[in-house]
């Protein structure tokens, strides 16, 4: 616990000075050297854009820490932006999670090394504390800071001036969701969702005590925000619009050179059975969260939720193909699914609540069925799918973000973002990076139907094999692509990994 008394203070004041413009038309735009501090999404660099949308914009403190890489998860697994605000002492400490915040395509931003009141501080002490927390999060991420979340909230007119020397906009919050209480997770999500409005930005948790309550509530702020009709975006940088595609083969995967861009990001990958038009290039096809469909080495196209003129209630968030690749399923995070070409339609979980979002979809071995897996670990069997068990109702230390079946659709694994691997009915488990430091979120899961084995991916594109042959992987390639899936071929002796980096 860091809040002290002066803080509460001057959370009352600044909270009293939002509601009251909050209600009212935008004020003038804030600059990078202004001794007015930022409150508003459209005041923080490059946010003029958003003035006057429903947009809101999610803010964590105080990291990184062991709670980063699960509220990245969470965020990753709903397609949502957000910024960092990280102390420059943690970030020496675990450099790995910081440059794992911005590789996601995360801003990471400065909140003085070592949690120090900016009201306070001595003109002697700001080259420590802001200067040397800088050089931590450019070392760590490649990527210099542009703003700074005083801690405490606390600040002053000359506080502000000599920030702004540092190039820095002071970025306060205008809703605080006073998770760093821990009064509980309903309170944390009627903090926030309760006291919305449009550009606002919200003040949240990764680091400085237990955040276990703001995980927890992390998922029921997005999607009750978004119920009442708001967009998320980040503040001080971040991930743009539109993305590019990344894809790298392995053993006899071959990526086709032709690269494209979407104004929707990137979200599914499945290799597509059946010859291929493209000599030398392996078949695969690519989905987006708008429902877009991208085909590649001769994969035909069938159609798509754009070309249909259809808009999903919620991100289309899979992507799998038909046994003879003549056609696919995509779903949704709200198990909504969607079919085209020979893809039969079996049933599905939209317009049904869930507990937790779907995160992908994978079919049997004949694509007469498939099955639905949800970040809880829920599985949910349609057409001659069958239930062998799932994590649906238990403890996770992390989410669910894969699914994988073996060759002949008799069970399954679950990989959760820290590697940990769960398995079911004849799927045999073959180890896991569970309790283990990685460097990066895993992200895919895709089987080795030889060998009864599996390999991993993280969201660096590093890969992890178990009782399959490790092939190659982009892991400590540099480069600025976020990976999100992996897809074994069906000649099962190669992999394709998918990424995506701004356009």
């Amino acid at each position: 616990m860091r809040r002290v008394q002066k803080y509460l203070i001057a959370t009352i004041t600044v909270l009293a000075m939002s509601t009251a413009v909050g209600a009212f038309a935008p004020g003038p735009m804030a600059s990078a050297a202004t001794s007015n501090p930022a409150f508003y999404t459209y005041q923080a660099p490059g946010g003029a854009s958003t003035a006057g949308q429903r947009v809101i914009a999610l803010t964590f403190d105080d990291g990184p820490s062991q709670y980063t890489a699960q509220v990245l998860a969470v965020l990753q697994r709903y397609h949502v932006p957000a910024t960092f605000f990280e102390v420059g002492y943690e970030v020496a400490a675990t450099p790995q999670i910081s440059r794992m915040v911005s590789d996601a395509g995360y801003p990471v931003q400065n909140h003085t090394w070592s949690h120090a009141n900016l009201a306070t501080l001595p003109a002697s002490q700001y080259q420590h504390q802001i200067g040397d927390t800088q050089h931590a999060i450019t070392a760590a991420t490649g990527t210099t800071p542009n703003c700074i979340r005083p801690p405490y909230d606390a600040f002053s007119p000359t506080s502000v001036d000599l920030l702004a020397g540092f190039g820095l906009t002071t970025m306060s919050y205008s809703i605080d969701s006073g998770d760093w209480r821990t009064p509980g997770v309903g309170a944390i999500v009627n903090n926030v969702v309760g006291a919305a409005f449009p550009g606002a930005v919200a003040g949240l948790h990764d680091g400085g005590g237990n955040r276990s309550q703001t995980v927890a509530a992390l998922a029921q702020i997005i999607t009750g925000l978004e119920a009442r009709g708001y967009s998320f975006v980040s503040v001080c940088g971040g991930r743009s619009l539109p993305q590019a595609s990344a894809v790298y083969g392995f053993g006899t995967a071959v990526a086709s050179p032709a690269g494209i861009t979407s104004t929707s990001p990137f979200t599914g990958l499945a290799a597509a059975a059946g010859k291929t038009s493209t000599p030398g290039t392996s078949s695969y096809r690519m989905t987006s969260a708008d429902g877009g469909v991208f085909s590649f080495g001769g994969a035909a196209s069938y159609g798509s939720l754009p070309g249909l003129g259809v808009t999903p209630a919620r991100p289309v968030v899979g992507l799998a193909s038909t046994a003879d690749g003549g056609g696919y399923w995509q779903v949704a995070s709200d198990g909504g699914v969607f079919t085209f070409g020979d893809a039969v339609f079996y049933g599905s979980m939209g317009g049904t609540v869930l507990n937790s979002p779907v995160v992908g979809i994978t079919p049997t071995a004949d694509g007469r069925g498939y099955w639905e897996v949800a970040a809880d670990g829920g599985l949910f069997a349609f057409g001659d799918a069958s239930f062998y068990g799932s994590m649906g109702g238990s403890h996770l230390n992390s989410p669910i973000v894969a699914m994988a079946t073996t060759a002949g659709g008799g069970g399954y694994w679950m990989v959760a973002s820290d590697g940990g691997v769960f398995s079911y009915g004849n799927a045999r488990f073959q180890g896991s990076m569970g309790g283990t430091p990685i460097n990066s979120p895993v992200v895919g899961l895709a089987a080795d139907r030889a060998t009864g084995g599996y390999w991993m991916v993280g969201a660096d594109g590093g890969v992890f094999s178990f009782n399959a042959p490790f092939l190659g992987s982009r892991g400590n390639a540099g480069g600025s692509d976020r990976f999100f899936a992996i897809s074994a071929t069906d000649q099962g002796s190669g992999y394709l990994l998918a990424g995506q980096h701004d356009a």
